[in-house]
């Protein structure tokens, strides 16, 4: 692989910006050479005129580069310093109040424990120290990679131009220049990296090393699937394609007996829109990590321990495995001597429940465990602090809130109904908890806002604008639910004054979140004229994508208008209709989840937030004196270290 590719591919994106420019300084070169006039159009004297101003053209551009490359790294070097003094002092001062306590493990000490020393001031547990070590540690190697990609980066364009302009100019200023610089020292960086495996290694995993650098260890940047994944993942998609059209082609031969047939129908429903949400989830995972969005930052994951797009792809494709068999096994009950065939959808369901809060230490389980405190904390959002992960997790429950009313239904059904009615067609009928059902993804958002409004100290309104965003949908459910409970009691639809209440509120609901997806989700709509009309400056994905989600959002939110003229004029049935605006809605938020998180991606980018946000708790006055003389003793012995090396 050519080198403009690997550092492409191995540079931290949200520093892309304070990396040296290689590609535009090897284009420089090209365009010198290609432009250079030529012996027989021009005399010896002019073309040493233009080789010696191209070559300060070109080193003042290298000297610029330089300049940007080692401020950035000074300032991230400095940064690290501070943060690693003040987690030393974290972690000593915890383990001497420990002492103070209790002399057995260092292990045992919970958060409760306090000390003289650290009065009116909550400890750090072990496992919060864990975490801002190994987050702390992810920054070094990044900052270690900055370095020895940036030192590449400059040794190769030197050389190149060395090579193309037939001079040797290029090392002499390369070996002037990277000699003197900070960015070149490694050892700095080193020293705090070795320090930081030493304590975490003594205090933190009782001396176990390897078992440190388990937990301390980073995967290689830019690490492909591994290859056993990868068969996995095609194994399981290509039983699941296999199962789907045997499926198809046994409904269609044999399908349920007419009595059974509205409840099959509703009763895998829902585990189906389930798995083609996940089928969408490793689209989006592989376009993000195709485009180079750090999803896995932005959800705050440990990026020693997230889950890869073949993953994914093997996790929808082992629920469709599910769906599938299940169907087949209701279909052909009666060859398997189940005389019930509703066994076969109540086991997928608590297959597919157990599958994921079973709390064995197997099939992904931090990645499951995420999952459920992540559910968790959108249920009891008001009670805690919102993330991004907590609203992005909110969002994608708003659009599967059909997929949480079916499984309402299929829960009704097996506790209710089965096994007590012969006719089950009224066991599908809406109740008064169906449409509550409906508004407990929004209520959990417009809790979720309210949250966030207070968090931020009521500064920001637009967390109130939000709020409204999600409370329209309390009022497209309500006149819906009332609409369709009076219809009877009129003559036409359009006489029922609730009608021209749910669409009036369907059409402000559908303005409201089209305006925000587009404008503060997505964050478009800023340039006016020029190449990015209505985009914004800076895109990741082709041009042409954003134009396509402006209109797609925008449709597939009207499908609602669709769905209402169909149902007035008797074209499709109320369940097709629904299944249909069901999977179009899922759809949508699979198109958004890619705007919207590059959104965020590029906001981490102007921040250059490479890492999780590092939280320790605020010092007290004798700890910032502490911190201070710590730091300038690590300053005094590198520049010890640095004239030593000097003499020398």
């Amino acid at each position: 692989m050519k080198f403009g590719k690997t550092f492409e591919s191995h540079l931290t994106i949200e520093w892309r910006q304070q990396y040296m420019r290689y590609t535009m300084l090897k284009a420089l070169i090209r365009r010198g050479v290609e432009q250079a006039p030529r012996p027989e159009h021009a005399t010896q004297l002019e073309i040493s005129a233009y080789y010696k101003q191209f070559e300060e053209q070109f080193f003042a551009e290298c000297q610029v580069e330089l300049t940007r490359v080692n401020n950035f790294f000074l300032e991230k070097l400095a940064e690290a310093r501070r943060k690693h003094a003040t987690l030393k002092l974290q972690l000593l001062d915890t383990m001497r109040v420990h002492h103070d306590h209790d002399p057995g493990s260092f292990q045992s000490l919970h958060s409760g424990q306090r000390s003289n020393a650290a009065e009116k001031r909550k400890m750090m547990t072990p496992r919060q120290l864990r975490i801002a070590y190994s987050e702390f540690y992810l920054m070094l190697v990044l900052l270690q990679n900055f370095q020895a990609l940036n030192e590449t980066g400059f040794r190769k364009i030197c050389k190149k131009y060395d090579k193309y302009l037939k001079s040797t100019r290029g090392m002499q200023w390369l070996e002037r220049s990277l000699g003197t610089i900070a960015f070149t020292d490694y050892a700095p960086l080193r020293r705090i990296v070795s320090e930081v495996e030493d304590l975490y290694t003594e205090h933190l995993a009782a001396g176990d090393r390897a078992q440190a650098m388990a937990k301390l260890r980073v995967p290689p940047l830019g690490e492909p699937s591994p290859p056993r994944i990868v068969f996995r993942a095609g194994l399981t998609l290509g039983m699941f394609l296999m199962l789907l059209l045997i499926t198809i082609l046994s409904y269609m031969r044999r399908p349920p007996v007419p009595a059974n047939l509205p409840a099959f129908l509703c009763l895998y429903r829902g585990p189906f829109t389930w798995v083609i949400f996940n089928f969408y989830m490793a689209a989006n995972v592989a376009g993000w990590r195709r485009f180079g969005i750090n999803h896995v930052l932005i959800f705050e994951i440990d990026p020693r321990s997230h889950l890869l797009p073949a993953t994914f792809l093997e996790i929808a494709s082992t629920f469709g495995i599910l769906w599938t068999l299940s169907m087949l096994g209701f279909l052909f009950h009666d060859l398997l001597h189940v005389p019930d065939p509703f066994v076969f959808p109540l086991a997928l369901t608590l297959i597919m429940v157990t599958l994921l809060i079973n709390p064995l230490p197997i099939m992904n389980w931090p990645a499951r465990w995420w999952t459920i405190k992540l559910v968790g904390r959108v249920i009891s959002a008001p009670f805690h602090y919102v993330g991004f992960a907590d609203f992005w997790m909110g969002d994608q429950m708003n659009s599967l809130a059909n997929c949480v009313a079916d499984y309402y239904y299929i829960a009704r059904f097996f506790i209710i109904c089965w096994r007590r009615y012969t006719n089950l067609n009224p066991c599908f009928a809406e109740d008064i908890f169906a449409p509550i059902s409906k508004c407990l993804p929004a209520w959990f958002r417009f809790a979720q806002c309210l949250r966030r409004f207070r968090d931020s100290g009521s500064k920001s309104l637009s967390y109130l604008v939000n709020a409204g965003k999600y409370s329209t949908t309390f009022f497209v459910v309500l006149f819906s639910t009332l609409r369709k409970r009076t219809d009877d009691g009129y003559a036409n639809t359009f006489s029922n004054p609730y009608t021209w209440l749910f669409i009036t509120s369907y059409i402000v609901s559908t303005g409201y979140c089209y305006a925000w997806d587009v404008i503060r989700d997505f964050g478009l709509f800023q340039i006016w004229r020029g190449e990015h009309l209505f985009l914004r400056k800076q895109l990741v994905y082709p041009q042409y994508f954003y134009y396509f989600v402006i209109v797609e959002n925008f449709i597939l939110r009207c499908y609602w208008a669709l769905e209402f003229t169909l149902l007035y004029f008797k074209i499709v049935s109320p369940y097709a209709v629904k299944t249909m605006g069901g999977f179009l809605e899922i759809t949508r938020r699979f198109i958004w989840n890619y705007i919207r998180l590059e959104n965020e991606h590029l906001n981490n980018c102007g921040r250059f937030r490479a890492t999780r946000d590092i939280n320790v708790t605020a010092l007290n006055a004798r700890q910032e004196r502490q911190l201070e003389a710590m730091m300038d003793e690590g300053k005094k012995k590198e520049e010890r270290q640095r004239l030593d090396k000097q003499y020398f």
